[in-house]
């Protein structure tokens, strides 16, 4: 069962790097370092998200306010630095408006019983109209040279945006791996039912993974704007389709209880260098996102095909 399970996870990642490969190869300076270091800034953002997609994804979760929730909180900080207040201070209050999202998120979901889909859905709508309405339908700009250093300066050749995801990518491995939290998360994902009878209240668990996700939301939302220097209302639309896709090309399961955070971080440079190539192919970004739904798609169709092989054989046994 697990050789399978492995080798129809190969053909996924196996597929994706020969795309990334062919990119190379026929792309002038696909893989210099210089477009590397591109791409893992640019990606960054994908993988944040990716990241917090991970936990609802593994409780048999989705977040589908994620573009809202990265606009209004950039939104936040963005007003309030224009406003005067410092800019640790604002990027810190739209990254706790995040984690509050994220919290009712798990409260409707948890709590109300609301379906996750339906829950992030209108908190995301509801987070966007506030973003449009706070911005007026445009952008703002003449955010501090500081904010826009934190989004586009480097450390050690690195830049700060890739660092900020390697922090995150820690901080949420721990978690996963090393934490009580971290096994209950896993163990709902496998059973709400076996949750309940060991005594573990599953609220609990949904809520704080959707406040983490919320969180993880916000800070891409926000290192994104200090990166484009302005914040503009639907900034974060293409990104909630790249995160799930992140997340299901790094293993996750929409079936629940199964993902690890560094794969999903490698399904964000996988799919930061896939957009990267159709960007320097003048690839239509419409046509883009034909693309990486027909990259969701295939991926959900061999987790899907894997599972139903393992319940099959789990029968029989």
């Amino acid at each position: 069962m697990q050789k399978n399970k492995i080798k129809t996870k190969y053909i996924v990642y196996l597929v994706m790097v020969a795309a990334v490969c062919i990119f190379g190869s026929r792309i002038p300076g696909f893989f210099t370092v210089k477009n590397i270091l591109n791409v893992t800034r640019q990606a960054s953002t994908i993988a944040i998200c990716a990241l917090a997609m991970t936990l609802v994804l593994i409780i048999r979760g989705i977040d589908l306010g994620t573009g809202g929730v990265m606009a209004f909180c950039a939104m936040v900080s963005g007003f309030m630095m224009l406003s005067g207040v410092s800019v640790f201070i604002a990027m810190l209050s739209g990254a706790l408006a995040g984690l509050l999202i994220g919290i009712v998120n798990g409260v409707l979901v948890s709590k109300i019983s609301i379906p996750p889909f339906i829950a992030t859905y209108v908190t995301g709508q509801i987070t966007l109209g506030l973003a449009l309405v706070v911005g007026k339908g445009s952008s703002i700009s003449g955010m501090p040279k500081l904010y826009v250093a934190i989004g586009n300066s480097l450390f050690l050749n690195i830049p700060i945006n890739t660092w900020i995801m390697i922090v995150l990518l820690v901080v949420t491995s721990v978690i996963l791996k090393y934490t009580r939290m971290g096994k209950h998360i896993y163990a709902l994902g496998g059973n709400e039912n076996v949750v309940k009878t060991e005594g573990i209240n599953p609220d609990t668990i949904k809520i704080f993974s959707f406040a983490l996700c919320g969180l993880y939301s916000s800070i891409a939302g926000i290192l994104l704007s200090a990166q484009m220097a302005t914040v503009h209302p639907t900034q974060g639309a293409s990104y909630q389709l790249d995160a799930v896709a992140a997340s299901l090309v790094g293993g996750v399961s929409m079936l629940g209880g199964e993902g690890a955070a560094w794969m999903s971080v490698l399904g964000a440079l996988i799919i930061g260098f896939l957009r990267n190539g159709l960007d320097m192919l003048a690839i239509d970004p419409f046509y883009q996102n034909l693309f990486i739904g027909a990259a969701i798609i295939f991926v959900v169709g061999v987790s899907v095909f894997n599972k139903n092989k393992e319940l099959e054989k789990a029968k029989v046994f």
